[in-house]
């Protein structure tokens, strides 16, 4: 025969398996998302995480890249920038509209979200 309080326990389990799945399945979505390939032009939008780091202060290159997961290598070999220049503009190095541009090319945001 079968246990009602063993079904049940099941049941219970299987429903919290459940309830997990759909929330990795959602947090995955929101991180892939902003995934690019370097050769797609078109703007990402960034999640709601991300803008309220950057408006928290922390540097909006460096979110970026980091949700891009790219290294300051790889992203200096997108945009023509040396991966030290990089460094220092994440450090809070100013830079020209011109870096802000390559920057906002390389990774696929809004030149104004970078300025």
């Amino acid at each position: 025969m079968h246990d009602p309080k063993l079904v049940y326990s099941l049941e219970i389990r299987v429903i919290d398996l459940e309830q997990k799945v759909e929330a990795l399945e959602s947090t995955l979505r929101e991180i892939t998302s902003g995934r690019v390939k370097a050769t797609d032009p078109a703007i990402v939008p960034l999640p709601p995480a991300l803008l309220k780091r950057i408006s928290e202060g922390e540097h909006p290159v460096r979110v970026v890249r980091q949700f891009r997961l790219m290294t300051q290598r790889e992203l200096g070999e997108l945009c023509g920038i040396r991966p030290n220049h990089i460094s220092a503009i994440e450090r809070g190095m100013s830079y020209g509209l011109k870096t802000a541009r390559r920057l906002a090319e390389a990774l696929a945001v809004p030149v104004d979200l970078l300025t």
